[in-house]
């Protein structure tokens, strides 16, 4: 059997405010693609220089004057194998920067590719809410979400400022199995988009 070639995969952070356990999650998640011998890239919205973007790349009638950074991320989002949304739960809802940094591109740029969701709380439910609303949301950008999701309760109790697990348990194996699942379906997109393209 041929040996299965990493792929590059983008992991979408989606809080901003102090004291985030956004910035574990993504630890976690990056750490368990990589050790799968993926290539991963996290896109931090408060890390991102966006200055004074306020309307989304393809809301430009002229393209060229559209923020560089905007450009250089829809370039990177189009080369992606798949997608990953680490997301909080903001009033029972997607977080508006989440919603904010992925609706800056047009669908087509996350077209034919799958996403994962993974949300946390520091609550009982893991934001639950969120992963609702987020299947939707994914379904619009036409990515194909995942059906296991990875849903982590009591976050900063499940997971450490290093991104490492506290104990084996379910977490592992809802985050194990949904890589695999995440896998197949990034693969086998892949190798249709190679061999087929796109539909016109």
């Amino acid at each position: 059997m041929a040996a299965k070639s990493g792929l590059n995969i983008m992991v979408f952070l989606g809080s901003v405010r102090e004291n985030r356990m956004a910035t574990r999650v993504g630890k976690f998640i990056q750490k368990l693609l990589e050790k799968r011998s993926h290539t991963v890239e996290i896109v931090d919205p408060k890390a991102l220089d966006l200055g004074e973007v306020i309307q989304p790349l393809h809301f430009y009638k002229d393209p060229a004057e559209a923020p560089a950074i905007l450009h250089e991320l829809n370039d990177k989002i189009k080369k992606a194998d798949g997608f990953v949304v680490v997301a909080a739960e903001y009033n029972s809802a997607i977080s508006p920067a989440l919603c904010s940094i992925m609706d800056n591109f047009p669908p087509l740029s996350y077209a034919y590719r799958p996403s994962a969701i993974v949300t946390y709380s520091m609550g009982q439910f893991g934001g639950i809410r969120a992963a609702m609303q987020l299947r939707q949301f994914l379904s619009e950008l036409t990515t194909v979400h995942m059906p296991s999701m990875t849903v982590i309760p009591k976050v900063h109790e499940a997971i450490t400022e290093d991104g490492e697990v506290t104990a084996e348990g379910p977490l592992t194996k809802a985050s194990e199995a949904m890589c695999k699942q995440f896998e197949w379906y990034a693969r086998a997109l892949k190798n249709e988009r190679n061999s087929s393209g796109i539909p016109k």
